[in-house]
């Protein structure tokens, strides 16, 4: 899919006054709504849809209500983010009988769009939720230009490294530390060993991403 143009000026201005927003909503809340926001750029869609999406996307241990979901939908749709208008279908039944119910399908609005935006290049604070937020970030790289995917995982990175450097020092603390017991100190570093082949490996894939970005960019230049 062809990235859509930056959109500098209205982006900005959704950037600007995101933290006004975001007072009032849960980091979860703003993953959840990234991905709704994320899978409408695409086109149309409608809630068990998006549900189950969601759940193929963070897998089978993060489940979301519809007591979450629809909340959050309705929510998008008074803010004026998205739209919704009404499928009237017909469902054959036992060959003979047929029934009619109606879908809500919903739609992204203008303002929407530069939400979308500003979510996906907002460069806030690292908290627990980052890595999935970055998970959700990554779904929706082909609606972003090269220069801003290098955004989105170069600020990813630099969480990679605080968690790198958090290990290390827990490693030279459980090395160094008198009041660590002697026979905890493996346990300790078992747990680091672990923690660091995980945290490696999306270090690599990062970089390598990077690289790849960047060299086209040269090669472009």
């Amino acid at each position: 899919m062809t990235p859509e143009p930056s959109g500098t000026d209205q982006t900005d201005e959704a950037i600007h006054n995101q933290d006004k927003e975001e007072g009032s909503r849960g980091h979860k809340h703003l993953i959840y709504e990234l991905f709704v926001l994320g899978e409408l750029m695409d086109g149309p869609s409608y809630g068990y849809k998006l549900r189950e999406i969601l759940i193929s996307l963070f897998g089978p241990f993060r489940q979301i209500s519809w007591g979450i979901l629809y909340p959050l939908i309705r929510q998008l749709e008074r803010e004026g983010f998205i739209a919704s208008e009404r499928e009237i279908m017909m469902e054959a039944r036992e060959q003979a009988a047929s029934s009619i119910r109606q879908r809500r399908h919903y739609t992204i609005t203008a303002a929407g769009r530069a939400r979308f935006y500003a979510l996906m290049l907002e460069q806030g604070e690292y908290n627990a939720d980052y890595r999935e937020l970055f998970i959700a970030k990554l779904n929706n790289f082909d609606h972003l230009s090269p220069e801003q995917q290098l955004v989105v995982l170069s600020h990813y990175r630099g969480y990679l490294q605080i968690e790198a450097l958090y290990l290390e020092g827990g490693k030279q603390l459980a090395s160094t530390d008198d009041a660590i017991p002697e026979s905890q100190r493996a346990h300790i570093h078992r747990n680091i060993s672990f923690k660091e082949s995980g945290l490696s490996a999306e270090i690599q894939w990062i970089e390598h991403s990077i690289r790849l970005l960047e060299d086209a960019q040269e090669e472009q230049a």
